[in-house]
C-alpha cells in the first residue's frame, strides 16, 4: 500500500479544499501533515497498526476518515452561502 496515495485520496474525497502535503514515516505512527485554504498546515499523527488496518477494513478506514477530516477541517476556510 502507497501510505501518502491513500492518505491524499481519502483527505480529497472529504474536503476538496484540503490537500495532504506530506506524510513522515516513523516506527510506530505516519505524521501527516495538510494544507487546505487558509495558510494553516495541521498535523496529525496515525498509528501505524490503524493505517495498515484502514486498507482493508471499513470500520477502521471510516475512524481514520474522521481523524484526518478533523484534521483537515481546521486548514480550510467555510464560505458563507448567504442565506443569512
Amino acid at each position: 500500500m502507497e501510505v501518502e496515495q491513500f492518505v491524499s485520496e481519502l483527505v480529497t474525497q472529504m474536503n476538496r479544499n484540503a490537500r495532504v502535503i506530506d506524510v513522515q514515516e516513523a516506527a510506530d505512527a505516519y505524521r501527516v501533515r495538510i494544507a487546505g485554504t487558509t495558510g494553516v498546515v495541521a498535523a496529525c499523527e496515525v498509528p501505524r497498526e490503524a493505517m495498515t488496518a484502514a486498507a482493508t477494513r471499513p470500520e477502521v478506514r471510516q475512524r481514520l476518515v474522521s481523524l484526518l477530516k478533523r484534521c483537515a477541517d481546521d486548514t480550510v476556510a467555510t464560505v458563507p452561502d448567504g442565506r443569512a
